[in-house]
């Protein structure tokens, strides 16, 4: 792994099946009428209620997967990135960088998707769509052999209770009181009266949230890409991570075994490409699996950057903060984010941003953003200075 760079590097070295494939950077929705790729009889999307913004669907969020994508293999989505941005990523990362966009109306190619899509083909599509959907189910889970939390026949507080086919922590309900399963219930059946549910005990002591990225080959061989601390919100809402380079040594060895595990019945049901898999550790060293994510992730961008920059600059501490709001244009962002490595020894990268204007023509970007430095004091310090 110490020559690949970007993410499309692995896929065309799976030359067997990525030949002529197209990353497709867009999920799906189940509701929201913002976007082209609807699912609205099959592969029902668990996205929240209200629906996404048009913003984070259509720009953020895919813009994001496109920084670290490289240009080995072509990228699909129906609003390029802006070449300002993509210059910012050619500044920080080097010109490979640089995506090959390309409009969905304009591209035949099989896509790699990143969660299977009723609008699509099923031949379009480099991963069964069916078979895909399954694997995106969250009781995939219990049919990987690695200690994970119990699975229970019904609500028993405490428990978590997660939609079969949520993401980034949306669809999961921390159960700790009747209260919590009173609201959990009430909100089940306004917007989602029909999904299924896993219900897991609650793991406690957690001293330790990791998402662990590894890629899996078509031949059933695993790359291990590398492991960051996972971040939630109040919400247990995904809003990022911390990237820091003494953990891809100390956890690559208790991490292998789930990372095998996970690879084993993945490659069984036909899927290759990046995984990402959740695996919390409590207080006494046992760590359990709790998720699995057969697709690129939201952080695995950020961790791509994180090991260039490790390896690259020695920046071994990073940290990844996801829709942050900075006061001004996209331009001034950027401006901000590349000064800091002058001022600060702080590598900021812009991993995507959507710039709104307002009526009194003040401009306000949303963005996703992350630090690299050799303290993660300086990296928190920094985006706190820029999006304070």
């Amino acid at each position: 792994m110490q020559g690949v760079n970007f993410l499309s590097e692995l896929y065309a070295l799976d030359a067997l099946d990525a030949s002529g494939c197209c990353l497709l950077a867009e999920y799906p929705s189940s509701n929201s009428g913002e976007t082209c790729f609807q699912n609205t009889t099959r592969f029902l999307i668990h996205d929240p209620f209200p629906p996404p913004a048009r913003e984070l669907m259509k720009v953020l969020g895919p813009h994001h997967l496109m920084c670290g994508w490289g240009q080995a293999v072509p990228v699909a989505s129906e609003i390029a990135p802006p070449a300002e941005l993509t210059q910012h990523w050619a500044r920080m990362l080097g010109e490979q960088s640089i995506p090959r966009w390309t409009a969905p109306q304009h591209q035949t190619a099989p896509y790699i998707t990143l969660f299977p899509h009723e609008s699509v083909p099923p031949e379009r599509q480099i991963i069964d769509p069916v078979v895909n959907y399954e694997l995106h189910s969250k009781q995939v889970i219990e049919k990987i052999a690695c200690p994970q939390a119990e699975v229970l026949d019904g609500v028993s507080i405490p428990c978590v209770v997660k939609l079969t086919h949520g993401y980034a922590g949306l669809g999961n309900f921390m159960i700790r009181s009747h209260a919590d399963k009173s609201a959990m219930q009430a909100q089940l059946k306004q917007n989602w009266p029909a999904a299924k549910v896993v219900v897991n005990s609650m793991i406690e002591n957690i001293v330790g949230d990791y998402g662990v990225q590894f890629y899996l080959r078509s031949d059933g061989t695993t790359i291990w890409l590398g492991v960051t601390e996972q971040n939630f919100n109040q919400q247990q809402r995904w809003c990022g991570g911390v990237y820091r380079s003494t953990l891809q040594k100390t956890l690559l060895d208790p991490m292998l075994p789930f990372v095998q595990a996970t690879a084993a019945h993945l490659g069984r049901q036909g899927y290759h490409g990046v995984v990402g898999i959740d695996v919390l550790q409590t207080g006494d060293g046992s760590c359990f699996l709790v998720d699995v994510n057969p697709r690129l992730t939201g952080i695995s961008p950020f961790l791509m950057a994180s090991r260039m920059f490790d390896r690259e600059d020695g920046m071994t501490e990073g940290v990844y903060r996801a829709s942050c709001r900075y006061a001004g244009s996209l331009t001034q962002l950027i401006e901000a984010a590349e000064k800091t490595r002058e001022q600060r020894g702080v590598k900021v990268l812009v991993l995507s941003a959507s710039q709104a204007v307002a009526e009194n023509g003040a401009a306000t970007t949303i963005c996703h953003l992350s630090a690299s430095a050799g303290e993660s004091t300086d990296c928190h310090l920094t985006l706190d200075k820029i999006c304070g």
